[in-house]
């Protein structure tokens, strides 16, 4: 009886120390902070639950393509207090001429890999020199995201255009149109890839809406390859096929071989945007429509700091060194944000 006594206080004092130690995490002012983010940011916003948590801040967590990211908050009107774009190119484009915002930091780059497991067709030769063999190969399944709504989407469309250039090869254009219902065109010396009515025949190429959704289906054996991040790839110990650097989207000393490609996906009211082939660069945003500005404001300063770019770099980023503010044309940086990053006006 005494025995179990004691273990009865033992239980209740843990119990009493457990809501003490709930309660330091998220004391303050308990905001809960809602963050749309690119999905393949998932990893770093739960990573940073924890330290924000003990700053007082919850964060109620959306993850999606970029683009959708984007429509939702100019297309639907729905309120986040911070967005973080695997693109930041989307936001000038995208939020700036809607008065959404004024600025977006430039905090992190990424790179383009394939990602397969032991069960994909080909796993036991492929290489970086190979690559595009292995996945022409009959039977050999591929997937991407939807370049009209996830960056990753038409970045992997433009790694494959490069790869034409690059290979001096019509096969890459070919998979595009044959296989996923795009079209391929030349118009002053750049090769443009039509992603408007992108229709995938199945078989050979699978979409998704977000490029994490596709890595399930490579798990299963459903498709043997996926375009992914490289933090995607990463933070989930997958296996990967890293690209040559003309291919990857990674060097910022490539950015005018890059720029010979460009794709066009719908834009938020469904009108038709181009976009260049660039390095990988992802942004963050303040809504001007915040319902917890001051929370979001904690948030930025963490994901700035040292702290906040060691859990970026744990997630497979590589932090950009300075970071970049970008603003509008004609409006103020944000003061707080004038001492943490380069300041640069957008064009």
């Amino acid at each position: 009886m005494r025995r179990l006594a004691y273990l009865g206080i033992l239980v209740v004092a843990l119990v009493i120390a457990s809501g003490i130690m709930v309660f330091h995490v998220y004391e303050g002012n308990g905001e809960q902070l809602v963050v749309f983010h690119a999905g393949s940011l998932t990893n770093f916003i739960d990573l940073a639950k924890t330290p924000l948590g003990m700053k007082g801040i919850g964060i109620a967590n959306e993850p999606s393509g970029s683009v959708m990211v984007a429509r939702k908050i100019v297309d639907l009107g729905k309120k986040c207090d911070v967005a973080l774009f695997a693109d930041y190119r989307l936001v000038p484009l995208m939020l700036f001429p809607t008065g959404k915002t004024d600025w977006v930091v430039l905090f992190a780059s990424n790179e383009l890999v394939l990602v397969y497991t032991n069960k994909s067709r080909g796993a036991g030769e492929i290489n970086s020199s190979n690559w595009l063999d292995i996945v022409m190969r009959p039977g050999v399944r591929i997937g991407f995201s939807n370049p009209n709504t996830d960056p990753a989407g038409y970045r992997a469309v433009m790694a494959l255009g490069l790869a034409s250039l690059y290979y001096r090869s019509d096969k890459p254009l070919k998979l595009l149109e044959n296989y996923a219902g795009m079209n391929a065109s030349r118009s002053n010396g750049k090769l443009i890839l039509d992603a408007r009515s992108i229709n995938p025949i199945p078989g050979k190429i699978v979409v998704r809406d977000k490029s994490v959704d596709l890595v399930a289906l490579v798990e299963e054996g459903i498709i043997d390859y996926a375009f992914e991040y490289k933090s995607v790839a990463v933070s989930l110990k997958l296996r990967y096929v890293e690209l040559p650097s003309k291919l990857n989207l990674a060097e910022p000393g490539l950015s005018d071989w890059y720029s010979q490609v460009e794709v066009v996906i719908r834009g938020v009211k469904g009108e038709s945007k181009m976009l260049t082939a660039s390095p990988i660069i992802y942004g963050a945003t303040i809504p001007s429509t915040a319902k917890h500005p001051e929370a979001a404001r904690t948030f930025m300063e963490f994901l700035l700091s040292p702290e906040g770019r060691r859990l970026l770099a744990e997630a497979g980023f590589k932090p950009l060194e300075p970071p970049i503010l970008l603003v509008r044309k004609g409006a103020e940086p944000p003061q707080w944000l004038a001492s943490r990053a380069e300041i640069q006006p957008s064009q």
